[in-house]
């Protein structure tokens, strides 16, 4: 199954979503080399730590997130997922 994601800037800062649930809206801080913290606004939804990495030109392979609480709920749906960059030509 594929559930699209979207980062985006928003008032010159990056913007998470996870498309398919509205409430999902994350404003991601850097936190350190390749990983962002998202701090979601339904403080509902625990936070996570988005970790990006590169292919060897530099480019976004993939990334993933982990909730940042250790003791965050499991079912947080983004914490088993493997996101990958979307083609251009793909996106029409």
């Amino acid at each position: 199954m594929v559930w699209p994601a979207t980062i985006r800037l928003e008032n010159a800062s990056l913007v998470f979503t996870l498309d398919h649930t509205p409430k999902a809206v994350a404003d991601l801080q850097v936190w350190q080399y390749d990983t962002f913290q998202a701090h979601f606004r339904d403080r509902t939804i625990e936070d996570a730590f988005v970790t990006f990495t590169l292919n060897p030109v530099g480019r976004i392979d993939h990334f993933t997130m982990v909730a940042v609480s250790p003791l965050a709920d499991f079912s947080f749906d983004y914490q088993d997922l493997y996101f990958t960059p979307v083609k251009a030509a793909e996106k029409k």
